[in-house]
């Protein structure tokens, strides 16, 4: 799996099995996984994407569609790749740097070259050694070798290979990663400075190591973050395992997402102090809440209608997809500028007479004499609007009203407070819905005129433009 080093987002994935074609000289298992992953990451590249185009097709679990995606390009360049001696090899390095890759990882002592085994330190030390106790601070090893351009097929790349002189056999191979090597002391803290414990020293450090352990720290990051989640339950279906083990990518995923948000770059009025972010175990909780407190009924997300509690709801009652895709479904926010426009596109909301009359003229009774709740009122009715399925008042104490809950419902300034959009585009129980007073109510005009002014404002400018 590959990760971006400043953000949690998983780039490509590769599941580990028997069954993957392995081409020379990559037979080896964590070689071979390399080739797939840069095989994924090429569609990722700007100049590449056009070469090697890539589409993710998904299942729909609503139905028996599928649905494709093309994927988007990320990188500006080919990126640089960390990773451990399961993965290097010298021929990895050849591979990668002819296609302008970048890559830092620890070599394992069998798979040094034979010309520089002998000068540099891979013998195994014993860890008991009181010589293992005290840093040897002297400069490491370092060969480098440059390979010229091969045609148009290979590009031009430098490889290094840094041996360290110190008490332990560890080696760093790259291509395309380092810019100059020596030593120097680096600080590491650890403790906390409130109960006392707090600790500084020094450690023997160079450019190659400190390149690894500042990139590689990212996957152990996401394998913490993936632990805290708690996204497990025992189970002898092992199948559950790799699908908790998303989930959980999901989660920390998202929660980049977030604290990207919140940092403004994407939009100025979504910053957020770092002083009021919601920490990773705050975010978890919040998620949790959400996902208890979600319905089904709600279609909000593919699958759902094939829910228990949907099936079994009356059809009359339920979120269409087209609802969705005409954007009716409900919002966090209540009613938004979005249903407005949607509202307007349907002919729910009347404009002229010529409108208002096509739906007077589909009022009908119902035959059942079924009664339901009026959408203005809240009075029981037989009477209803062909053309919105909604049941509307007629009349007062069995006399004519004069359409008056009829023109309430379809004008401009009652939209989002009728009965249906309490559930329909809040989400929130039908029994929590009262009528509303003339405050309420001119309020509500007030916000529908600003967003009259607005669409307006929006449809001069394209018109201009």
């Amino acid at each position: 799996m590959l990760f971006d080093i400043n953000r949690r987002y998983p780039r490509a994935y590769v599941h580990r099995h028997k069954l993957h074609t392995r081409t020379a000289p990559f037979k080896a298992v964590g070689q071979s996984e390399i080739v797939m992953l840069v095989g994924m990451i090429d569609s990722l590249v700007e100049g590449e994407a056009q070469i090697h185009p890539q589409k993710i097709t998904i299942a729909n679990p609503s139905g028996g569609c599928r649905l494709e995606f093309a994927l988007k390009p990320v990188y500006s360049k080919p990126p640089h790749i960390t990773a451990d001696n399961f993965f290097s090899s010298d021929a990895m390095m050849d591979w990668l740097g002819g296609k302008g890759y970048g890559m830092t990882a620890t070599c394992a002592r069998d798979r040094i070259l034979k010309e520089i085994k002998p000068y540099t330190h891979h013998t195994k030390v014993d860890a008991t050694h009181p010589r293992c106790k005290a840093m040897r601070y002297e400069n490491p090893v370092v060969a480098i070798k440059q390979c010229k351009a091969e045609n148009n097929n290979k590009k031009a790349y430098t490889k290094t290979f840094v041996s360290f002189q110190s008490t332990g056999g560890t080696n760093i191979i790259g291509v395309n990663n380092l810019l100059s090597v020596k030593l120097y002391v680096g600080q590491k803290e650890r403790g906390r400075k409130k109960d006392g414990s707090k600790r500084v020293y020094g450690i023997e450090q160079n450019e190659a190591r400190e390149l690894y352990l500042g990139h590689y720290y990212g996957l152990d990051n996401a394998d913490h973050m993936i632990k805290n989640t708690g996204n497990r339950y025992i189970t002898w279906k092992y199948w559950h395992a790799p699908y908790l083990h998303a989930q959980s990518l999901g989660i920390i995923a998202a929660y980049d997402m977030y604290i990207e948000c919140c940092e403004g770059g994407l939009d100025a009025s979504w910053a957020v102090d770092v002083k009021k972010r919601m920490s990773f175990s705050q975010f978890r909780i919040k998620l949790s809440e959400q996902m208890l407190g979600y319905n089904p009924v709600n279609n909000l997300y593919p699958g759902d209608k094939t829910f228990r509690i949907s099936t079994k709801t009356h059809k009359a009652r339920r979120k269409s997809d087209e609802d969705e895709r005409v954007g009716l479904g409900p919002s966090a926010e209540g009613v938004t500028m979005d249903h407005y426009k949607a509202a307007l596109e349907s002919g729910r909301i009347c404009s002229t007479l010529d409108e208002i009359r096509k739906h007077f003229a589909g009022v009908y009774a119902d035959k059942g004499n079924n009664q339901l709740a009026c959408e203005a009122c809240g009075k029981k009715t037989i009477w209803r609007c062909g053309l919105c399925a909604k049941a509307m008042c007629t009349t007062r104490n069995r006399a004519w009203s004069g359409g008056t809950c009829i023109f309430t419902f379809h004008s401009h300034e009652f939209f989002g407070l009728s009965r249906s959009d309490r559930a329909e585009l809040e989400g929130k129980d039908l029994r929590g819905w009262t009528p509303p007073n003339t405050y309420v109510m001119s309020k509500n005009a007030r916000k529908i005129n600003r967003w009259k002014r607005e669409l307006a404002d929006m449809n001069e400018n394209n018109n201009g433009a």
